[in-house]
């Protein structure tokens, strides 16, 4: 991996970026979360109380708590407030009580507001959650409650009604928030207004960016004198029903007690669990800055700690990148594996999909260079809510496309030293995308973000990798039994999982970087939609060392994915001058001839002018010209090929599997 891993799946549409502290201008903030909201609109599911404990192997644990805490909930649901008639009556300690007398009263009547709701329901959730004046409470004080309906959240203009935090941590930021409330006066049974989803979900957003070890994210709702939990996963949000929080009259009677018991008795459970078993997998009760993971693929335990111990990969240096409210998501981090400079990937993807660790354990036994080492992998979470978390700890292997060319002074460069590094990026990056394709693996997102080069230090020869192989696909060359060892190994469902690649072929990839094939929605994926992508990866680095940059280029326009297509191929009908309609004015004298081989190996079959022909048949399929391909690859991995299967692999087009998530919804720079 890289530093700088930019590439995002296709069709990000109702994305946007903020700021990390969330200092965003009001009008920027009613977008993000108006934006949330559409993004959630069909990701909503109910879920019972029940189902949330048989989910999270939690039911033995709540039998335990109900026994031993009925007397405690009891008292907290007698110090309940009471909602009549649009006004709100809290309690207090009874004047004058005798035995057997209730030990609280109503006091006097307040406007129903949510300041109010909040004020008269905070007492009781600081009782459970840590030690109140009197010492009383109902467990062990891990959390502290923090009303921000007037202060928002540290570092950001954030104003949740309220935040639970880790009572160990030192600052009430989104880094050490646990569960955020929000409050509002009308009961809401049915769907949840699209306004109250966006706040939700925006506080749901940013304790995601700042909590890399969640694997969901709690909100309390309270809506009139009922109270309902909201579950942010990586699948959407999943609502709880709790039920009534408040008294119907000002007369308590023991059926209405008993209405209030469990709704009470759930809530203080939940709050009552720790970190790692409601919200994260590992414990994050104290400041995590290290993490260590056991050495089985299907990963049991994780440990954290915040000072250094041996065994253990800092986490402190995050790599910036774009989070996103459900679907995919990963979080990068520069590190040090047994003293070798390294990056930790920590990812969720559904599970009908294929495991990014799994393609690298394959690849890694069939000998292909070229592509990151694997230090240690393993799943951290099999199933949750229809999504799994992975992590892999793999070398550094140096600076993208995308950031060297990217540099300030990368105009400045010598036009032949960037011809000798681009020499080599479609030389090596063609072999390996080549021998993959041999033993059955496809790439499927070839950016400039997932190619990494770094110096021969002193050699003047560059070392380059493919990066990133999270959206890869296995072809139909790779035999079944190969594919169901991994899928145990792996624990996947492998029927379900090459179902879902097969699907996804046509919506996978960088859009900057996609085929016009891609981009036209085809069906079919092979090779050469990856070299395509190479070639634009070239041009994008030619036209970064540009020293004036006057807008984008037309071939790398992007209004629509069609559009970016038809402007593709009118820009490549010119064998000529398609380079300066990419924005190149003037090529490297020692690069021309491979990237004119380059683009005659993607355009052009005989006399035959690929993208055009796919532009009128998408599903159109080309015959594979071999020899340019190896002559342009340097005749691909002696290595390799006495490792590789006989035959020609996949073919041109690469049989079926596939990637991407749609829409991703909101998203927060890390």
């Amino acid at each position: 991996v890289s530093s700088s891993h930019t590439s995002t799946p296709k069709r990000t549409s109702g994305s946007a970026n903020v700021p990390a502290t969330g200092v965003v201008e009001d009008k920027e903030l009613e977008e993000r979360r108006n934006a949330i909201a559409k993004s959630l609109a069909n990701a909503g599911h109910n879920l019972g109380f029940d189902k949330l404990l048989r989910l999270l192997k939690l039911n033995a644990d709540y039998a335990t708590f109900g026994t031993s805490m009925r007397q405690k909930i009891a008292d907290l649901v007698e110090q309940a407030p009471a909602v009549v008639d649009r006004k709100i009556y809290s309690t207090r300690p009874a004047r004058h009580s005798s035995e057997g007398d209730p030990a609280y009263e109503f006091g006097s009547p307040q406007p129903l507001t949510e300041k109010a709701l909040v004020s008269c329901f905070a007492p009781l959730l600081e009782k459970m959650i840590c030690s109140s004046d009197d010492g009383s409470q109902i467990m062990p004080p891990r959390y502290d409650f923090h009303d921000h309906q007037n202060t928002a959240v540290s570092g950001t203009r954030i104003k949740p009604d309220g935040v639970v935090y880790y009572g160990q941590h030192r600052s009430p930021v989104f880094k050490s928030a646990h569960i955020a409330l929000e409050a509002k006066v009308s009961q809401c049974d049915g769907q949840v207004p699209a306004k109250h989803l966006g706040q939700m979900g925006d506080y749901a957003l940013h304790i995601w960016n700042a909590q890399p070890t969640r694997t969901f994210v709690p909100v309390l709702y309270l809506h009139g004198p009922f109270m309902s939990l909201f579950i942010f996963a990586r699948s959407g949000y999943h609502r709880v029903e709790l039920g009534a929080m408040c008294y119907k009259s000002c007369a308590k009677t023991r059926a209405e007690a008993g209405k209030l018991y469990m709704p009470y008795n759930d809530l203080a459970f939940l709050l009552s669990l720790p970190p790692q078993m409601f919200g994260h997998f590992v414990d994050v009760s104290a400041p995590v800055d290290l993490l260590n993971f056991s050495d089985e693929p299907l990963t049991k335990t994780i440990a954290g700690a915040s000072a250094e111990k041996d065994g253990y990969v800092d986490i402190s240096d995050r790599i910036k990148r774009r989070v996103h409210i459900h679907r995919r998501l990963a979080y990068l981090f520069r590190t040090r594996f047994e003293s070798k400079r390294a990056f930790l990937k920590i990812s969720w993807t559904p599970i009908n999909r294929l495991p990014e660790c799994a393609i690298y354990d394959y690849i890694a036994s069939r000998g292909i260079s070229g592509v990151p080492q694997v230090f240690k992998s393993g799943i951290l979470v099999k199933d949750l809510f229809g999504y799994r978390a992975e992590y892999l700890i793999l070398e550094d292997c140096g600076q993208t496309i995308d950031e060297h060319f990217s540099r300030p002074s990368a105009n400045e460069d010598d036009r032949d030293d960037c011809g000798r590094l681009l020499n080599a990026v479609i030389t090596r990056a063609t072999s390996i995308l080549d021998c993959a394709e041999t033993v059955g693996v496809l790439h499927r997102d070839i950016s400039a973000g997932n190619i990494a080069v770094q110096s021969g230090r002193g050699s003047g020869e560059w070392d380059v990798r493919v990066i990133d192989w999270g959206y890869a696909k296995f072809l139909p060359s790779v035999p079944t039994e190969k594919l169901e060892e991994l899928a145990t190994k792996w624990s996947f469902d492998l029927e379900s999982v090459i179902k879902n690649e097969d699907g996804h072929d046509s919506i996978t990839g960088t859009p900057l970087f996609m085929s016009t094939r891609v981009l036209l929605s085809s069906k079919r994926r092979g090779i050469f939609d990856d070299l395509e992508s190479l070639l634009y990866v070239v041009l994008y680095a030619l036209w970064k060392m540009e020293p004036a940059l006057v807008g984008t280029p037309d071939g790398f326009l992007h209004f629509s994915d069609r559009s970016m297509a038809l402007a593709r191929i009118a820009c490549l009908m010119r064998p000529k001058a398609y380079p300066k309609l990419f924005g190149v004015r003037e090529c490297p004298a020692n690069l021309n001839e491979l990237l004119d081989k380059l683009y005659q190996l993607v355009c052009y079959e005989g006399s035959s002018f690929i993208p055009g022909e796919q532009l009128e048949d998408s599903e159109f399929e080309r015959t594979p010209d071999r020899s340019l391909l190896m002559e342009i690859g340097g005749g691909g991995s002696p290595d390799l090929k006495r490792k590789a299967d006989d035959g020609s692999g996949a073919g041109s087009d690469g049989g079926s599997p596939s990637d991407s998530q749609g829409a991703r919804g909101m998203v927060i720079d890390a």
